[in-house]
């Protein structure tokens, strides 16, 4: 047994190294592959508790970043070989602001030589990303139980300021820290938005104090999100960088909405429950719409708010006898009743100071909106992509990111399910666009729940998720998949030392250490008086 096990691991290796190889052009072993990476001949041996943290500001957020990753260095500790190199990363950074937005500069360079470790950028969220590099560079050596430090310089910055993750919270329930977990995963990526799905026509699991018979559609006893919980995951999120954008999607997918207000939805006898829509003929609607919005944005941060739109039920409507006579007396065929629920939304989103996020099938029903004040998520195909672009929306593309497809450019075919990270790795957002594609803002990865929970949300997301982190952040050049490959198996192997469950790409060995713990609970958890430090709230 243990001959086959010197023999496995010797195997594996070789593979390594034989893969490593062929990564001439792309040296270090980061994930995302930086912008500029120069190397240098030096590997400066470390261990734990041989390295520090000096930063030049103070910043709530920043220090539990800073003490976040002071416990990942070294995920093996037991017998490991020690050194008497004392090494301070120096912090410095021109601004101390905290704000969190749309275009924040991530940027930074780090620079690892002998005798000079120093990160610098402009903001904190940039010093992030820079401590997430420099985490990668600390480098474990299974057969020597020891750790060196690798030797670069890199100068970084994301291709994509909209680097998202779609998260569904309504078709299966995800606890409050499965959710922290799942952002502690993106940080690691240098993901930079979570789009949190909080409803669907199968649950509404957000408390409303306004409206509290909305939860009446639960999916179980407890399986709920109040506000603080919200609190929570917006100041959490912050100390990765990561905006959080809420959606709550209307007209369509909407039943659930009607579970404690019935008169919210539409009457369309012959249609299954599933695919009612709420009255647009209803003035009560609106107002509802707008004192549950006005609730509920205040615990998010972020200037965007997503309000859905997609595979809207529009037949529905034409079949309400109440909603047709109200057609009839406005002049509106369906496409104009539509048009009129967007237009009341656009009201909604400026009394509650909010940009609006709509899907892309609105503009397929004929809907014109502000371009000023809507973004579009193009979720169907490039083509219609074009048609958004050439209508003059800035849009964040989804279509090729599909987290829940089996075929998910619908080109390939793969033997091995996990392979569809090629796909998405290949997915540039403007790949084939030749008109406004500056306007594509970014991407987004979609993970919707139908067959998704809390015991295999990892395993389905990571590591195929990688591929797309580093497509939206490095060079459109660095798209080479047997470069990419090794670099991002041995980061699969590293989130799985950080509690994360990301699986093999390949043969492998991925040593784990003997009290890793898989519990689906984020890696710090902040205390009350850290959320109100950092949402500068008092509650």
């Amino acid at each position: 047994m243990l001959k086959k096990y010197i023999i496995f691991l010797i195997f594996s290796i070789i593979i390594i190294k034989v893969l490593s190889q062929t990564n001439d052009e792309q040296p270090l072993n980061v994930v995302p592959y930086p912008q500029e990476v120069t190397m240098i001949s030096c590997n400066i041996p470390v261990s734990p508790g041989s390295i520090s943290i000096k930063s030049n500001i103070e910043s709530t957020i920043l220090s539990i970043s800073i003490s976040r990753y002071q416990g990942l260095f070294f995920p093996f500790t037991k017998n490991v070989k020690t050194t008497s190199n004392k090494i301070e990363l120096s912090l410095n950074i021109a601004s101390d602001d905290e704000t969190l937005q749309l275009g924040i500069d991530e940027s930074y360079s780090l620079l690892i030589d002998q005798g000079t470790y120093q990160l610098k950028a402009k903001t904190i969220y940039g010093a992030m990303r820079g401590l997430e590099t420099f985490k990668q560079m600390i480098v474990y050596d299974v057969v020597e139980n020891s750790y060196s430090l690798t030797c670069a310089e890199v100068v970084d910055y994301p291709t994509y300021q909209w680097r998202g993750l779609l998260v569904d919270n309504a078709r299966h329930f995800l606890p409050k820290n499965m959710v922290l977990h799942i952002i502690d995963s993106m940080g690691y990526n240098k993901f930079n938005t979570m789009h949190w799905h909080l409803i669907d026509t199968v649950a509404f699991p957000v408390e409303s104090k306004t409206y509290p018979k909305l939860t009446e559609a639960l999916l179980g006893p407890g399986a709920i999100i109040t506000h603080d919980d919200i609190l929570e995951v917006v100041a959490y999120a912050k100390t990765y960088g990561i905006r959080v954008i809420p959606e709550f999607d209307v007209p369509g997918h909407s039943s659930s909405w009607g579970v404690g207000y019935p008169e919210l939805l539409s009457n369309c006898p012959g249609y299954p429950q599933s695919s009612i829509p709420l009255d647009c003929s209803n003035p009560y609607t609106y107002t509802f719409l707008e004192n549950f919005f006005t609730e509920i944005a205040p615990l998010f941060e972020d200037q965007y708010f997503h309000t859905g739109g997609d595979e809207l039920v529009i037949d529905c409507w034409a079949n309400d006898t109440t909603i047709q006579k109200w057609m009839k007396t406005n002049n509106y065929n369906t496409s104009g009743a539509f048009q009129y629920f967007e237009d009341q939304l656009d009201v909604i989103m400026k009394s509650i100071n909010r940009t609006k996020i709509a899907w892309n099938d609105v503009i397929q029903h004929g809907v014109k909106f502000d371009k000023e004040t809507t973004l579009v998520q193009t979720w169907t195909n490039i083509n219609d992509l074009r048609v958004v672009l050439a209508a003059g929306y800035k849009t964040i593309t989804s279509f090729f990111f599909y987290l829940d497809r089996q075929s998910p450019t619908g080109n390939h075919d793969h033997y091995e399910w996990q392979d569809t990270w090629q796909d998405f790795y290949a997915s540039d957002p403007r790949l084939n666009i030749t008109s406004n594609a500056e306007n594509i803002l970014g991407g987004e990865a979609t993970m919707f729940g139908e067959q998704v929970s809390t015991v295999n949300w990892d395993a389905r997301v990571w590591p195929r998720a990688i591929g797309i982190s580093e497509r939206l952040w490095s060079a459109t050049n660095i798209n080479n998949i047997t470069l990419a490959l090794p670099r991002i198996g041995q980061f699969s192997c590293d989130m799985s030392r950080r509690g994360i469950s990301s699986g093999p790409l390949f043969p492998d060995y991925c040593s784990l250490p003997d009290d890793l713990s898989f519990s689906f609970k984020p890696v710090y958890q902040l205390s009350k008086d850290e959320i109100k430090l950092i949402l500068k709230k008092k509650f």
